[in-house]
């Protein structure tokens, strides 16, 4: 086999790797926010339970409001019947004292039923939140996962570039320029082999000549169909 061709094999193989640890690494944020992805729904659903608990709490206030009101209303209702003297007067405004006791207890049975509600809502959030937390610990474990791989890739990435760069050193410059082009532009492999006279790289037939010529091992030898560097195996 023509020397070069063993050398920019060599190299390949460490291209190939190279390629393959920086679509590791570009992929890496992608899978960090599907992971994150995860946590969406857990928190939309904490978001919406909290939401709601406030709601009803908010009801609450308001029903207590109204029915500190309507007692006030029915404590100066009984001092002004205290202070008439007139017997219509006071009936009339003992209506009125009924009318008022009748709210509050119509109010008091709505507290009673927002507290209900209200306690079932608290329940509901406290279930989301442990949801929640469970998905977090998954999720913050996949990301220590991913941050794990991602340093471990950057430090294969390194040591390949390096070996990378002693198996080019001796290459005669012209040839790795060459070889870089086609790399670069196929995508995958810029030296293959042939089988049964047809290039691997496009699984095309090669010419005779070609052929020979890759069999005499003497030159750099190229693919007329997809202008990869081939070389015959025996």
């Amino acid at each position: 086999m023509y020397p070069e061709i063993i050398k920019l094999l060599q190299v390949q193989e460490r291209d190939q790797l190279i390629r393959s640890f920086e679509k590791d690494l570009k992929d890496i944020p992608k899978y960090e926010a599907l992971a994150k992805a995860k946590l969406a729904g857990d928190i939309a659903a904490v978001e919406s339970a909290a939401q709601k608990s406030k709601e009803i709490e908010v009801k609450i206030k308001g029903v207590e409001l109204d029915i500190q009101t309507r007692q006030n209303s029915i404590k100066r209702l009984h001092d002004q019947q205290f202070e008439t003297r007139k017997n219509e007067e006071f009936q009339a405004l003992g209506v009125e004292i009924k009318r008022y006791e009748a709210d509050v207890s119509a109010h008091e049975d709505k507290q009673l039923d927002l507290m209900e509600e209200l306690e079932k809502a608290k329940e509901a959030l406290i279930l989301a939140q442990a949801k929640l937390a469970i998905t977090q610990g998954h999720v913050n474990e996949d990301l220590k996962v991913l941050a794990e791989r991602a340093e471990n890739v950057k430090v294969r990435l390194v040591s390949t570039q390096a070996e990378r760069a002693v198996y080019a050193g001796p290459i005669d410059p012209p040839t790795l320029q060459l070889y870089d082009r086609i790399f670069i532009k196929k995508g995958d492999s810029a030296v293959v082999p042939l089988n049964g006279g047809n290039c691997t790289g496009c699984h095309m037939k090669v010419i005779n000549s070609t052929i020979q010529q890759a069999k005499a091992s003497e030159v750099i030898t190229q693919c007329e169909s997809c202008g990869r560097i081939i070389y015959f195996v025996e």
